[in-house]
C-alpha cells in the first residue's frame, strides 16, 4: 500500500480541447527530432570566439503545463443542476478534454462527501470561471499542475476537524469571493479563542491593522496573511470566524477521527498518512526511523477505526517508543532520547534493547479527558509515570484479581469435549 501518489484521477488524456490536442502534436514532434549536439570546449588551445553553445530545448512538461493554461482560458459552457461534485467534475473534464483531478482525502472535508450537490450554469466563459463556480461554493480551489488540474481544500477548509457544515462552506465562499474591507470586517463575527474577554476589541483593531496593511485581495488570503504575522490562525467554526494560536489548531486538527489498516507498511508512509488525513505537517528529526530496529520500520502493523489521530499517534508512540511533539507548524517525530543509538553492526542489539526497554516500562493504563467541544483527550500510562506506592497498589490489585480468578478455575470442573 502506497501513499506516494495522493491524487485519485478521475479522468484521463488530453483530447477534445484543441489548445491541448495541438500541444500533445507539437510534444510528439519535438520529441522525434534529435536535438542539435553541442559545441564541445577545446581544452589545448583558448579561441577567441568560440563557437555558441546551442541551448537545450525547453522540457516537455513546460510545454504541456503551457497548454494547460491555455485551456484554462478557452471559453467554453456548464450547465449542472443539484449534481454530485464527483460527477460534476468529471463531466466538465469530459467535455474540454482537461485532466482535472480532485486530490485523495478532499471529500473527507465537504458536509456530504463526494455526494455534495452544486448547481451552476455559465455559457460562453473561460474554463477557469466554470471551475471557481464548482469549487469555490464549497471552499475547495483548484491549481494547475503540470499536465493536470488539481482540485484541493483550501486552506482554512483542511483546518476543520471533521466535516464542514454549510454555515462554515457558505462562510468560506463569502470571503473567497469578496475582498476584504472594513465593511466586511464589521460584518463579521471574529472569536480570539486564546485570549481573554477583555482584549477581544483589541485583538481585533491588531486584526484590522493588520490586514490593512496585506493590500487588496480575496478576504480569506489577506485574513490568512494578517494572521501569519501575529503567529495567528483562522478557521471557520458555523458562522464564526475563529482566531486560535497555531499550536492549538494543530491540536484541534488532531481531533479529527480516523479509520486506518496498516499492515507490514513503512512506518513513514503510516506517519505520512495520518498527516493527510489531518491536514497537518510531518517533521521527522534526521534519522529517526533509523533509530528503530529494521523490522518495525519497514513492517509496521497496526489497526485503528472511529478514533482521533491524536490517539493514532498515541499507539504508535507505545509500539515504538517514538516521541511526537505537536508545535505551531504542525507535528514533529523524535526519537526516544533514552532509545540507544542504531548503527547497521548493531541492529541486532538495538532491537533486544528497544524491546527490552519498552517492557521495562510499559503501559498500565489509560486516561482520558473532555474537552469543551465534546470531543476528548486520551493519554497512555506507563508504569514509569505513577509513583512508587501506586504501583505497588497497583500490583496488590491485580495480584488479588489473578489469585481469584485462579480459585475460580481450580474449582470449576473441566469443560467436556
Amino acid at each position: 500500500m502506497s501513499f506516494g501518489n495522493s491524487i485519485h484521477r478521475l479522468t484521463v488524456g488530453l483530447g477534445v480541447c484543441s489548445a491541448v490536442a495541438l500541444g500533445a502534436n507539437q510534444i510528439m514532434a519535438a520529441a522525434q527530432e534529435s536535438p542539435p549536439p553541442l559545441a564541445q570546449a577545446d581544452v589545448l588551445t583558448v579561441k577567441e570566439n568560440p563557437a555558441p553553445v546551442t541551448p537545450a530545448p525547453e522540457p516537455k512538461e513546460s510545454q504541456v503545463e503551457i497548454l494547460i493554461m491555455q485551456a484554462l482560458d478557452q471559453k467554453t459552457d456548464l450547465q449542472v443542476q443539484d449534481m454530485p461534485i464527483a460527477d460534476a467534475v468529471k463531466q466538465l473534464s469530459q467535455n474540454t478534454g482537461i485532466p482535472i483531478e480532485i486530490e485523495t482525502g478532499t471529500f473527507g472535508f465537504l458536509p456530504y462527501g463526494s455526494q455534495t450537490k452544486v448547481t451552476a450554469a455559465i455559457k460562453g466563459e473561460p474554463l477557469k470561471e466554470c471551475l471557481r463556480a464548482l469549487v469555490v461554493p464549497l471552499g475547495l480551489q483548484f491549481i494547475p499542475t503540470g499536465d493536470r488540474v488539481v482540485i484541493k481544500p483550501t486552506a482554512p477548509l483542511s483546518r476543520i476537524p471533521g466535516r464542514a457544515s454549510w454555515e462554515e462552506v457558505a462562510l468560506l465562499e463569502r470571503l473567497y469571493s469578496n475582498p476584504w474591507s472594513k465593511e466586511l470586517a464589521d460584518s463579521l463575527e471574529f472569536q480570539f479563542q486564546d485570549g481573554p474577554a477583555e482584549s477581544r476589541q483589541a485583538n481585533r483593531e491588531i486584526l484590522y491593522r493588520l490586514a490593512g496593511a496585506v493590500g487588496a485581495g480575496p478576504a480569506a488570503r489577506v485574513l490568512e496573511c494578517a494572521c501569519d504575522q501575529r503567529g495567528w490562525i483562522w478557521v471557520p467554526r458555523g458562522k464564526t470566524v475563529m482566531i486560535l494560536s497555531k499550536t492549538r489548531q494543530v491540536e484541534e486538527q488532531l481531533t479529527r477521527l480516523v479509520a486506518c489498516q496498516y499492515t507490514r507498511m513503512s512506518l513513514r508512509d503510516v506517519l505520512l498518512d495520518l498527516a493527510r488525513q489531518t491536514g497537518v505537517l510531518l517533521r521527522m528529526d534526521p534519522g529517526v526511523l533509523k533509530s528503530l530496529p529494521p523490522g518495525m520500520a519497514d513492517q509496521f502493523t497496526m489497526t485503528v477505526e472511529n478514533v482521533s489521530a491524536r490517539q493514532a499517534l498515541e499507539l504508535i508512540a507505545g509500539e515504538t517508543g517514538l516521541n511526537y511533539i505537536i508545535e505551531p507548524g504542525g507535528v514533529r517525530i523524535s526519537a526516544n532520547p533514552r532509545a540507544p543509538p542504531a548503527s547497521q553492526n548493531q541492529a541486532d542489539a538495538a532491537a533486544q534493547a528497544t524491546v527490552a526497554a519498552l517492557r521495562a516500562n510499559s503501559i498500565v493504563g489509560q486516561v482520558t479527558l473532555p474537552s469543551d467541544d465534546g470531543s476528548s483527550f486520551a493519554f497512555f500510562i506507563r508504569e514509569n509515570d505513577l509513583p512508587n506506592d501506586v504501583n505497588e497498589l497497583r500490583k496488590a490489585m491485580i495480584h488479588d484479581a489473578a489469585e481469584k480468578i485462579g480459585q475460580r478455575l481450580r474449582t470449576q470442573p473441566p469443560a467436556k469435549r
